[in-house]
């Protein structure tokens, strides 16, 4: 499936229907009078979230919505039926702008509903407008027009947490160490094309973490797939910068790290200023010796790392108690 994260749509409301211009006509009646009832609402344009989806794919297969009419109204004064509403479903997370990119509507819960462009009215039938001095009005009302407005939706993930590095840092290892989503995970770059989420289940508490594809030296000025999909930490509380052991050496690893803080600082999410925790991964390939080299150079450098291995499971209860403390849920 194709991860779809932005779009652009226009939505119409169903048009009100007409009123009626119709006469009472029942035999042994005489002078029955108007008779035309009202046209029917027209239907609304709603937007409902929902944790069955977790891309905007379904709205790239056309780029109009319209919401059924209101009917005509109907002699013996009956009216019109209204539009049924027409419902389409996003994913959580879903934001709306409209007009100007203004924000309209931000979707965040499941079920959450949001009605974008309500259903024109329907017309009064020729019955309203009956009167001591007009006892045979051969007029109705037309329906009101429903409303048509463009959307660009984006879709900014829910999660708690963000994991963020270079590419094979074993975010993806991670996540599934922590949560067992089950993500794709190879031994070459960008394994992961999209974003993946996952749930940390632990002292009675759920907390979602979001695997964000890797970020590269320039990522900021296009390079590479990350920078597309930083919007989804935006909602985050907190990042886990994964920092792998590089076998060329400590100072080799801290210059891998030093270029992501880079590339978030260019970026207009202003995630450099968000509580970030560095974690040292992939530990598992150096003996314990040979680690603190590693450990020494980030502390000189004022920077706080938890040194961790998602294979033999080193540092992981310790990460999870710093999220259970930092994550509010």
């Amino acid at each position: 499936m194709k991860f779809v994260d932005s779009v652009n749509i226009v939505v119409k409301a169903g048009d009100g229907g007409a009123g009626a211009v119709t006469f009472h006509r029942e035999k042994f009646v005489a002078m029955g009078g108007p008779a035309g009832g009202d046209g029917g609402r027209g239907g609304d344009i709603v937007f409902l979230a929902t944790r069955c989806l977790q891309t905007l794919m379904d709205l790239t297969l056309k780029r109009r919505y319209a919401a059924p009419n209101g009917e005509k109204g109907g002699k013996k004064n009956c009216y019109g039926a209204d539009g049924a509403p027409l419902v389409i479903r996003v994913p959580i997370g879903t934001m709306l702008f409209g007009q100007d990119d203004e924000l309209v509507a931000d979707l965040v819960s499941d079920d959450q509903r949001y009605i974008a462009v309500v259903g024109g009215k329907g017309g009064l039938g020729n019955a309203r407008f009956a009167s001591a001095t007009n006892r045979t009005p051969r007029y109705a009302q037309p329906g009101l027009p429903g409303y048509e407005m463009s959307l660009r939706l984006e879709l900014r993930m829910i999660a708690q947490v963000g994991l963020v590095g270079l590419p094979n840092a074993g975010k993806s290892t991670l996540l599934n160490a922590l949560t067992r989503a089950n993500p794709k995970i190879a031994a070459y770059p960008f394994t992961t094309l999209f974003p993946n989420l996952g749930v940390l289940r632990a002292d009675n508490r759920e907390i979602v973490v979001a695997d964000i594809p890797g970020l590269i030296e320039g990522a900021a000025q296009g390079h590479g797939l990350g920078i597309e999909f930083l919007r989804h930490v935006e909602r985050t509380q907190v990042l886990l910068h994964l920092v792998a052991i590089n076998l060329d050496g400590p100072e080799a690893t801290l210059d891998d790290y030093r270029t992501v803080v880079h590339e978030l600082a260019q970026t207009e999410h202003s995630l450099a200023e968000k509580p970030t925790q560095v974690l040292l991964s992939q530990c598992d390939l150096v003996d314990e010796e040979s680690l603190v080299p590693y450990l020494e150079i980030f502390k000189a450098n004022g920077i706080d790392v938890l040194p961790i291995s998602s294979v033999s499971k080193l540092g992981l209860t310790e990460l999870i108690q710093y999220l259970l403390k930092e994550v509010i849920v």
